[in-house]
């Protein structure tokens, strides 16, 4: 008896596209069938940015088979894009989002929902004011809200690495001092330069004012599923929902993935994402 091979929903190809002369690495997942929507995929900081990226890829599988074509991007410096990650700043990557974007519209059709996952959610709500997309359609996954704060929590994985040495210990102010003067700064294996830390320390979500037909879905994770989404998470949510924003938000408990060296499995993730997509977006 012959056993029947299921039809595959979804389909992927890799290549290299332009923005503002910059070659950039780009992982498209599609569906087979008819295509109803498009999404941008913009990945976290540094190491996170690694982690994640299974989640993303498999999370985009799901997507494409629901009928959304999914382009996952390398940022300038990072990945499989080119150029060094020592000479990137946070408009350029916010440029990159944008030129994602118009490009992945132009293949499909369909303005292109973006897609952040951490400090990526910060540079898509930047990049699609940027744009004045009349159809502002936004998914964050643990959207970091302030990038000073976030800053600052990556400057101590620097001093957490002196206290197995006999270096001297610094401070995070000592280190934005060495940053502001010129100084290129090893941060858990990445180079930090003055330009992105002072653009992405001066990035927040509460700055970003968009339409009020904006639509985002707002993924959070926590500890336990009886928790809720954070007070400063709520209070953003308020500020837009007033506004006039579409927000449609969930509290996932699951492994918090940006986190983890080794990969775990995160189900629970997929579905709330499958879910506000079907709400909202």
């Amino acid at each position: 008896m012959t056993t029947a091979v299921p039809t595959r929903s979804t389909k992927a190809r890799a290549e290299f596209f332009e923005a503002a002369g910059r070659r950039l690495f780009a992982l498209h997942i599609a569906p087979t069938g008819p295509v109803r929507g498009s999404a941008v995929y913009v990945p976290s900081f540094a190491e996170e940015m690694n982690r994640c990226r299974s989640h993303a890829a498999g999370q985009a599988r799901a997507l494409a088979a629901a009928g959304i074509h999914c382009m996952l991007i390398d940022l300038y410096g990072t990945g499989e894009s080119d150029g060094d990650f020592v000479n990137v700043t946070w408009e350029t990557w916010r440029e990159d989002v944008a030129a994602a974007a118009a490009y992945v519209e132009q293949l499909c059709g369909h303005p292109p929902m973006l897609w952040g996952v951490r400090t990526g959610a910060l540079l898509a709500a930047e990049a699609a004011v940027a744009m004045q997309q009349a159809e502002q359609r936004l998914l964050f996954w643990q959207p970091v809200l302030d990038g000073k704060v976030f800053l600052n929590q990556y400057l101590r994985l620097r001093i957490a690495s002196q206290l197995v040495s006999d270096a001297e210990r610094e401070t995070t102010e000592r280190i934005r001092a060495r940053l502001n003067s010129g100084e290129v700064l090893e941060i858990a294996g990445y180079p930090l330069t003055q330009a992105l830390a002072d653009g992405l320390a001066s990035s927040r979500i509460s700055s970003v004012t968009l339409t009020p037909s904006a639509k985002i879905g707002w993924i959070e994770i926590v500890a336990a599923a009886d928790q809720t989404l954070a007070l400063p998470s709520r209070r953003q949510i308020d500020a837009w929902t007033a506004a006039g924003a579409t927000v449609v938000a969930e509290a996932v408990a699951c492994p918090m993935i940006w986190q983890l060296h080794e990969r775990a499995d995160a189900p629970e993730l997929e579905r709330a994402t499958m879910r506000v997509v079907g709400a909202c977006l």
